[in-house]
């Protein structure tokens, strides 16, 4: 990677009653100004489990991986992108499949 990453970020919350997706999404979009980063897209799901293999947004971000759009994935934690084992397992061989 050479120069500033195109960097995306990644926010989701899983009920209703919890924070506000903004709120996180503030804080990703303050760590990478702090960093000179500069955001190429965001990504926020509302009201799913991190659990489910399925979600919109995670599935459109997983798609524009495929198609290289961005270098570096950034999420206030890391329970909010990936929560379940399989989830978790399956990154590498994403990162492994858009290598290619």
């Amino acid at each position: 990677m050479n120069g500033n990453p195109r960097v995306i970020l990644y926010s989701r919350v899983s009920t209703n009653n919890e924070q506000d997706p903004e709120v996180q999404s503030r804080e990703i979009r303050e760590y990478c100004e702090r960093r000179g980063w500069k955001s190429a897209d965001e990504y926020v799901d509302v009201v799913i489990s991190g659990a489910k293999e399925r979600r919109p947004e995670l599935d459109r971000l997983i798609a524009d991986a495929h198609r290289r759009k961005f270098d570096v994935v950034i999420v206030r934690r890391f329970d909010r992108f990936a929560r379940s084992a399989f989830g978790a397992a399956s990154l590498p061989k994403l990162k492994s499949e858009i290598r290619r």
